[in-house]
């Protein structure tokens, strides 16, 4: 009996605690405008920027704010938030997205972020990335370019580099790098076509063209351009083949189940454990190379 009534108590309290929040992040707002304002700028602020003050310039953002194609913040957020509740089998609700998901917050932060940086606000729009980094445990410039429909899966350690540019309808997932491969200037970062998957771990560094709907698998480093619909692994990543998929950043599908088929018909090209001792392993390289297989 004991034990039933801490268990109805503990009920009670979650509820109670839920509906506190749901209640000053969703009911007590206007808009999905006024409600994404209060919600980041209750987790952004500290003692020397107070929640009214970046309440006020978030929800100027997302009200007004353009992005850099020109589309407003307002119809962006909410392409986003569409986006995860598509792609994402943990995420039961749009709702739920918005309330605890810190990808999606992060990104819309970065947004109002990079609205503040084209004003020519870039102290300001530096305080809020770094303020945003160390919140939510990722680094995304003011002045990269993201596209709509972007989901960023459990955030952590992601890093977007200041020239970076990531296309429409990416998906990237936990501790993606997008940076440069050295310190020079100008033009620098990744450049992330449409409907892109980048796996957990990826590092893709420096100015590389990623094309649209290809695969970098977990943990890979890129240093060279990716076709489109390509299959990139490894480090430093190598082509294993064609993404099977339309639309790899919605299907989400990390097994590459094109790399059998793939290594079969570079063995039938190269067939090393076939070969008798009077016939030298560069006569197997040379059939390979001159087959018009890239490596």
């Amino acid at each position: 009996m004991c034990n039933e009534r801490n268990e109805d108590s503990l009920d009670v309290e979650a509820s109670e605690l839920l509906h506190g929040i749901v209640k000053r992040s969703i009911l007590d707002r206007g808009s999905l405008e006024e409600a994404l304002s209060a919600h980041l700028a209750s987790k952004l602020s500290w003692d020397a920027a107070p929640f009214e003050r970046w309440h006020a310039i978030l929800l100027k953002s997302f009200t007004s704010g353009m992005s850099h194609c020109g589309k407003a913040i307002r119809n962006l957020m909410r392409d986003d938030l569409i986006a995860i509740k598509e792609r994402d089998p943990a995420c039961p609700s749009s709702g739920h997205a918005f309330l605890y998901f810190k990808g999606f917050h992060a990104i819309q932060a970065y947004r109002a972020a990079n609205w503040l940086w084209s004003k020519g606000q870039r102290s300001l729009a530096s305080a809020l990335q770094s303020r945003i980094s160390e919140v939510f445990g990722m680094d995304i410039h003011p002045a990269a370019q993201l596209g709509s429909g972007i989901m960023i899966d459990h955030g952590t350690g992601v890093v977007i580099g200041e020239t970076a540019r990531v296309g429409n309808g990416c998906t990237l997932l936990h501790g993606v790098t997008l940076g440069g491969n050295g310190k020079q200037q100008g033009d620098r970062h990744p450049k992330l076509g449409c409907n892109v998957l980048v796996g957990a771990g990826a590092s893709i560094l420096g100015n590389v063209k990623i094309g649209d709907g290809s695969k970098t698998g977990a943990s890979a480093v890129v240093l060279n351009d990716i076709p489109d619909f390509a299959t990139a692994v490894g480090c430093p990543a190598k082509i294993i083949g064609r993404a099977k998929e339309d639309n790899p950043a919605v299907v989400l599908d990390h097994s590459c189940k094109y790399v059998q088929l793939f290594i079969q018909r570079i063995r039938s090209l190269c067939p090393y454990r076939h070969l008798s001792p009077s016939k030298p392993r560069h006569h197997a390289k040379e059939k390979f190379e001159n087959s018009g297989v890239e490596e």
